[in-house]
């Protein structure tokens, strides 16, 4: 099943209103998951453990993870997914965007294997 890890530039809120319009959805946020021991953590290890753990990264991180991304493809490591936003889609402002394109992918992939697949978010249809 598919679960959203929000980095830690994603706003917590997020969360909250994920889970009261999808209370069986599966979604945290960095700063509160794993008691937020992996804040302001390397990417790598991020990545690791939310492999381990089963869950997809949200980010809008678009320098740093791409590299470790393409390290482990060529090292044939294993990551758990990566969904990746950008300011022109999403202004990080306008997280009633960003929620109802975050609720279209988990009502349409939640039940999907993501390990090592990496999407560029698309806002919802209406």
């Amino acid at each position: 099943m598919l679960q959203l890890l929000l980095d830690e530039h994603l706003s917590p809120k997020l969360v909250r209103q994920f889970l009261a319009k999808q209370p069986r959805g599966r979604i945290a946020s960095v700063l509160e998951w794993e008691r937020g021991k992996y804040v302001g953590m390397p990417d790598a290890l991020v990545l690791g453990e939310a492999q381990r753990l089963g869950w997809t990264l949200v980010t809008y991180d678009q320098t740093t993870i791409p590299p470790v991304l393409k390290a482990w493809a060529q090292d044939g490591v294993d990551h758990g997914g990566v969904i990746f936003l950008d300011d022109r889609r999403f202004p990080q402002r306008d997280l009633g965007a960003v929620l109802k394109a975050l609720l279209h992918v988990w009502k349409q992939e939640r039940n999907h294997d993501w390990t090592n697949q990496v999407v560029y978010l698309d806002r919802a249809p209406e």
